[in-house]
């Protein structure tokens, strides 16, 4: 049974509808009305635990098309964050109402201002204030805020560097990629505007540095908003590290709870060669913007001959698409060995590897066919390095298999600890790993091995590629993980030498 959903986001939302009105643009100086879309968003943004009322969500990333108004929400919720009773304070009485006439339910979340605010919008270059910015500074200055907020708090401190709150309560400015002082910060709010274009390196410290400071202030429950369209894949942005860590996440409930990914995209189901498909397909990905977006002319703009369609489709669709042309696998074969139906032996060998960055740590299997073919299979995959070795004691204890690893592998920091768990391995050297990369390769071109098919190493065999080794090559990476595939490599060199050896054996 599903939790209910207890959060502040109700009174969230009427505070942004009494007090701001809409920020540059077509509608500016409006009554904001959100919709159902934005207006669930900030509901889940704002989710508490019904017992503690704790913050639940600490990073949130709001992922929509081009031109759907997120830096303009972001704005919003920023001077809600600022201004509002945006923490949890008390459950409320029945009849309850706030100060500027929300009517709470009895048992509902009542919130109150923080004390002190340190609200942060993170600009890609150091010459731009960033959009964010400019919406928020709009909508606090005297000149053109409403007159209810006008009324309520006065006239604020507000400039184009920084604005300053009533009381000494804190402040909102814009950061630049350039700023590594806020390495010391403790900040309430982030927003990091627009993170498919933050592939540069120093974007991503600084991201880095911000998710830092959002830790040190516990009882402010600090909290980061992203918004973004959707990444180009393979060009290593924040977006598209948020959405791995996103993907990491999914199955462990306890801890996805922290990271609200809010994704809308138009179904790839639509044929965008056919018109009214694309018009389809925009109003699927606008959702309730569709009524305002110029939806013709961003279809039209698709039959421009300078129109590149991955863009067109990141952009107005919202689906991540190749961006760097992926090269060709590596092993072409590897479709061709997969037998759905294969019973790995009874008698394997197993292999511990794991990703440089530490992230991965993978066990993968092989052994020997009565038919003369090598049957490879993945065993298991986790985050990080040190369940390997328990996993390993476990397996050998069970089975008496044999353990390999690479000895100057990513996960060659194990073998003090495998000594002294007493696991029996054996330890492959620079050259043998290049020799078990070698032999693998060939035995898919010649279909001497076999896989029963499984997700995680079919995707590491598809990112898979070659890296020098001296005068020699082994397995390498340009994105992902691949330590599910070193891992069968390592087993199925193994497992084809003791079959070596025992037709040896038995000629002598």
């Amino acid at each position: 049974m599903s939790e209910p959903l207890i959060t502040l986001g109700w009174s969230a939302i009427s505070w942004i509808e009494h007090y701001l009105v809409h920020g540059p643009g077509d509608v500016q100086g409006q009554p904001i009305e959100l919709d159902d879309e934005f207006a669930g968003f900030i509901l889940k943004a704002y989710r508490l635990d019904p017992r503690t009322g704790e913050r639940r969500v600490r990073r949130a990333f709001l992922s929509r098309s081009k031109g759907r108004s997120k830096s303009g929400l972001a704005a919003m919720i920023e001077c809600w964050e600022a201004l509002g009773p945006c923490r949890f304070d008390h459950w409320a009485e029945d009849g309850e109402v706030s100060a500027w006439g929300y009517e709470y339910e009895a048992g509902e979340p009542v919130g109150k201002p923080l004390p002190y605010v340190e609200a942060l919008n993170v600009a890609t270059e150091e010459s731009q204030a960033g959009d964010t910015y400019v919406a928020v500074y709009f909508l606090l200055t005297a000149d053109t805020c409403s007159e209810a907020l006008l009324a309520d708090y006065g006239h604020l401190d507000v400039g184009l560097s920084r604005i300053i709150l009533p009381d000494s309560r804190g402040f909102i400015e814009p950061v630049t990629s350039a700023d590594s002082s806020k390495d010391g910060g403790k900040s309430t709010f982030i927003v990091a505007d627009e993170t498919h274009l933050w592939i540069l390196p120093r974007l991503k410290r600084l991201h880095q540095i911000m998710v830092r400071n959002l830790l040190k202030r516990k009882a402010a429950s600090g909290w980061m908003l992203e918004t973004s369209t959707m990444y180009g894949e393979g060009e290593g942005s924040v977006a598209e590290g948020t959405h791995a860590y996103a993907q990491t996440l999914s199955t462990d409930a306890r801890r996805s709870a922290a990271l609200l990914f809010d994704h809308r995209q138009a179904s790839m189901d639509w044929d965008i060669t056919k018109r009214k498909d694309r018009l389809g397909a925009l109003r699927e990905a606008y959702g309730p913007a569709a009524e305002w977006m110029n939806l013709e002319a961003i279809a039209d703009a698709l039959d421009d001959p300078q129109t590149n369609e991955a863009e067109w489709r990141r952009y107005w669709l919202n689906q991540p698409v190749p961006m760097i042309e992926k090269a060709p696998s590596i092993l072409p074969k590897w479709g061709d060995c997969k037998d759905a139906a294969l019973l790995m032996p009874e008698s394997l060998t197993v292999a511990l590897a794991g990703s440089i960055d530490g992230m991965w740590g993978s066990i993968g299997s092989a052994g020997m066919l009565d038919d003369g073919r090598l049957a490879v299979g993945a065993t298991d995959r986790r985050r990080g390095h040190d369940w390997l070795v328990e996993e390993a004691t476990r397996i050998q204890r069970a089975h008496g298999f044999d353990v390999i690893i690479d000895k100057l592998g990513p996960v060659s920091h194990l073998i003090p600890k495998l000594d002294a768990a007493g696991v029996r391995y054996r330890a492959l050297d620079t050259q043998e790993f290049c020799d078990a990369c070698a032999s693998l390769w060939q035995w898919v071109e010649d279909g001497h091995i076999t896989h029963p098919g499984h997700p995680e190493l079919d995707d590491a065999v598809k990112v898979a590629t070659w890296r020098p080794v001296g005068d020699r090559r082994a397995f390498g990476r340009k994105s992902g993980d691949i330590s599910m595939l070193e891992a069968v490599t390592l087993a199925a060199h193994h497992a084809e030498s003791l079959a070596a050896y025992d037709v040896l054996d038995s000629i002598l």
